[in-house]
């Protein structure tokens, strides 16, 4: 197993956050091994472009099931609290969707879309110590089962608006991460009724969650 990580700071950025960045991956990724056995990976960290920063001030994507990349919002006056907070949450959901998709798993469809991301949010959960993703601080009240209701005969379709269900581009219809918040409930309730763990479910096919549900 190869792991690089590889500082994208041509601006200097991240000149001041480099060490305890290298410090918080390394302890990041020796907590997932305690979960999963991990592939070889390239990992990325570059600051966010202007305008681009998320509220949490970290942020990630997983580009291939060999590639993460990690953004850092280096305006912030309280960055480090930021990653010592965020960085395990947001890397180790990332590293799960690129086990995932090397597991074979593809997001064509809008019900393999909710359980991929479902199941990262579970998993950082889990390796959290229980704290639920920031993503859901103003979910707790959403009734995802009649959203699921709502949106359950588009479950199958390849064309799916990703912004609209997940990232809240028409609140007035769904609220911000309302997608995510359906696939972690999906992950959820089946961990209730068949007592899983995430090592047991991290290659089951989407289907399964809604067996019963949708």
């Amino acid at each position: 197993m190869t792991i690089n990580i590889v500082f994208l700071n041509a601006t200097g950025k991240l000149d001041n956050h480099v060490e305890i960045l290298e410090r918080e991956i390394e302890n990041s990724l020796k907590k997932v091994s305690d979960y999963f056995l991990l592939a070889d990976l390239d990992i990325t960290v570059t600051p966010f472009h202007t305008g681009e920063e998320c509220p949490a001030g970290l942020g990630g994507y997983a580009l291939s099931p060999h590639r993460e990349e990690l953004l850092i919002d280096c305006e912030r006056g309280d960055v480090k609290e930021v990653i010592d907070t965020q960085l395990l949450a947001v890397l180790s959901h990332e590293i799960h969707h690129s086990m995932r998709l090397g597991l074979g798993h593809h997001l064509e469809t809008l019900a393999q879309q909710h359980i991929m991301e479902g199941l990262a949010c579970h998993f950082e959960q889990t390796i959290s110590g229980g704290r639920q993703p920031t993503l859901f601080k103003e979910l707790q009240d959403y009734d995802w089962q009649m959203s699921l209701s709502n949106i359950s005969p588009l479950l199958s379709e390849k064309d799916h608006s990703f912004e609209k269900l997940f990232l809240g581009s028409h609140p007035e219809e769904y609220p911000k991460y309302a997608g995510y918040w359906i696939g972690f409930k999906l992950v959820s309730q089946y961990v209730l009724n068949n007592t899983a763990s995430d090592t047991d479910f991290i290659g089951m096919e989407a289907d399964k969650f809604f067996d019963g549900v949708a």
